[in-house]
């Protein structure tokens, strides 16, 4: 069989120890590459909810408006 002496474990040891590194490097270059996406739709999602709150804010101005220019109408009716 083989005779396991301190070098060829160290040795084993080496190169598992740069699989794992190579793996986990993988891994980590896929987490960024993921997060990079994720934080150009949150971008994009974050935009369109400015807008939105905007659109929101003007129809909300426009509502009060409105309500403003009814009563005066019905103020002079009676």
């Amino acid at each position: 069989m083989f005779k396991l002496d301190c070098c060829l474990l160290s040795l084993v040891l080496a190169i598992a120890n740069i699989i794992t590194l190579a793996i986990f490097a993988g891994y980590t270059v896929k987490l960024r590459e993921r997060q990079f996406i994720l934080e150009q739709k949150n971008g994009k999602e974050q935009k369109q909810l400015d807008q939105l709150k905007t659109k929101v804010a003007e129809l909300e101005l426009q509502n009060e408006r409105q309500k403003n220019s009814n009563n005066s109408s019905q103020s002079e009716v009676y």
